[in-house]
């Protein structure tokens, strides 16, 4: 596939199976094997790995919604960073509802293989989400803090 298709299946699957969540869909965006290898101890592999972990998400954070910020492509693997937002109204993880939004930012790597998703690996900013939804005392400086903005406040003026 070309570097604009893959990024193009980076988006659809963000939208359709993050934010939609149309689980019923994942076996046309993942392949069989597909390993996520920041899945949580003994999560299981292929398009089953989605089927157990984002109801989680869905309950806990209802209006949670995941978009794409840049993407990059290099032979098969996709680079994605994300700003997902959302509401804790439910528990997650044994976690009570705090009924606190946030804004994070996520940059996930996909590896592609014959039109669908193999492998994923992913880092995203739970260190400021815990401090936004006041389950742990904070205040430092994270991606995505009002003042910072995301990408283009990060780095300052392009003359500095």
């Amino acid at each position: 596939m070309s570097a604009e298709a893959n990024k193009q299946l980076i988006h659809e699957v963000i939208e359709v199976i993050f934010n939609q969540q149309d689980l019923d869909r994942l076996e046309e965006f993942f392949t069989e094997d597909f390993f996520n290898h920041d899945g949580f101890p003994g999560a299981p592999t292929g398009p089953a790995a989605f089927r157990a972990y984002l109801p989680m998400f869905r309950q806990a954070f209802p209006d949670r919604k995941l978009t794409p910020e840049f993407t990059l492509c290099d032979g098969d693997r996709v680079v994605s960073r994300t700003i997902t937002e959302g509401t804790m109204t439910g528990t997650f993880m044994g976690i009570p509802a705090t009924g606190k939004q946030y804004r994070i930012t996520a940059t996930d790597t996909y590896q592609i293989r014959d039109g669908k998703i193999c492998a994923r690996w992913g880092n995203e900013d739970s260190l400021g989400m815990m401090q936004q939804l006041g389950l742990i005392e904070g205040g430092w400086r994270t991606a995505t803090n009002d003042d910072a903005g995301s990408l283009e406040g990060d780095y300052g003026d392009a003359d500095d």
